[in-house]
């Protein structure tokens, strides 16, 4: 029962918590996939194998678990954001659990990973002085957000041979939006509120492959990943609350997509030593289209580039030759752009990898700084600082016990 419980509060926790005006547009902040060690790392990982931990970004990855491994991962985040506009700055502080992964080998060339991760989060509060139509009064609205949409997925990796390896993501989305407007008394009427909320879910499936060259001890991999675009059945309920009653209002026609993806990386890789990739994803948003007039969606890019360190000769070695060191950076043009205006982010981010007694497992840290959109036509900039806390779990199973 108590696991139950506990898995129920992460699927509705995991992605909830944002606070972002952007997220007042669509399914709200598209969150990037990708692990710990993917973070550390600018969120590079396309053409990178799992191996000590696991790797999200291309299904195919899944291959390279060891066999005797079984792969646990939980991860969560704190962050800073300071907002600036022409006329204001504020700061806010958030944090939440990421995801919960595992993964194993079933047989020597079928890997599975499972778990639940953030597909996007909505979170925000806007205070506003408006004009009622034809009374020539001001009253002071509040409009506010939350929610967004989990994704629990099962993934399945196949090693065609030495060099090629394909995988497939079966994912189930699903997710609540709540908007809501509430409107302060002012004498001519009472105080009232519309609560909009949106229900969605949908099955959805995305690829991967991965070819590997093996020269000498250097390994080349080119990643390649993609995804059809899916249609969310939605679901919206639209309730008036005014003096204690509820009142159920007409509904809108609004609906949820899962973009069509396409992506690809490259890494080169000697050892446990050392690994550096570089990532391009590109997602087509600008078919679909939103109520709002000010609002422009465009296809998004992502561009990443990152590479981790390891000093260690050999597991005798201890102190700092046993740490993972990483650095990265990406560059993000997201699906909005408002009154023209495009809304893009930048970050960098370093990362280290520190291992438990066992050295099995690791504790993985990574911290980002970057920045969100823009001050001009008015708008906002969120400069943010975020903390991301990975615990990676290695058990050895399915180990042959000989006796003597």
């Amino acid at each position: 029962m108590m696991t139950f419980l506990l898995f129920n509060f992460i699927l509705n926790t995991i992605s909830q918590i944002s606070d972002s005006p952007y997220t007042l547009f669509g399914a709200g902040q598209i969150q990037d996939n990708g692990f710990g060690t993917n973070m550390g790392m600018g969120g590079t990982g396309i053409a990178f194998k799992s191996q000590r931990y696991l790797n999200n970004l291309n299904p195919a990855s899944y291959t390279g678990i060891d066999s005797l491994n079984f792969i646990f991962e939980f991860g969560c985040f704190g962050n800073v954001t300071r907002f600036e506009s022409y006329n204001m700055s504020k700061r806010k502080t958030n944090g939440n659990i990421r995801y919960l992964a595992t993964g194993l080998k079933i047989w020597r060339w079928w890997a599975v990973s499972a778990g639940v991760i953030p597909y996007s989060s909505v979170g925000y509060r806007i205070n506003s002085s408006e004009i009622v139509e034809g009374l020539n009064i001001t009253t002071n609205k509040l409009y506010s957000g939350s929610g967004g949409i989990s994704q629990l997925y099962l993934g399945n990796a196949f090693l065609i041979d030495k060099h090629l390896s394909l995988g497939i993501n079966i994912s189930y989305l699903f997710g609540k939006i709540t908007q809501s407007e509430e409107v302060e008394s002012n004498g001519y009427f009472s105080e009232y509120t519309v609560n909009n909320y949106y229900y969605m879910s949908n099955f959805h499936m995305d690829y991967g492959l991965q070819y590997t060259l093996y020269i000498n001890q250097m390994s080349y991999s080119l990643g390649i990943i993609f995804g059809n675009e899916r249609k969310l059945n939605t679901r919206n309920e639209v309730v008036l609350e005014l003096d204690d009653d509820s009142v159920s209002l007409e509904k809108d026609d609004t609906r949820f997509y899962i973009p069509a993806k396409f992506g690809v990386g490259f890494s080169i890789a000697r050892t446990e030593i050392f690994k550096a990739g570089i990532d391009y994803e590109f997602n087509r948003w600008s078919q679909y289209k939103f109520s709002n007039a000010l609002l422009n969606t465009r296809d998004s890019e992502r561009f990443a580039a990152g590479m981790e360190y390891c000093p260690r000769k050999s597991y005798r070695d201890r102190g700092l030759k046993m740490l993972n060191y990483r650095a990265g950076l990406n560059y993000k043009k997201t699906y909005l752009s408002i009154d023209h205006t495009p809304i893009n982010s930048a970050a960098v981010s370093l990362g280290l990898g520190i291992p438990l007694k066992n050295i099995f497992s690791h504790i993985n840290l990574s911290f980002e700084a970057g920045e969100y959109g823009t001050t001009k036509n008015k708008l906002i900039r969120e400069r943010f600082y975020t903390l991301h806390a990975n615990f990676t779990l290695r058990d050895i199973w399915f180990e042959k016990v000989r006796y003597h």
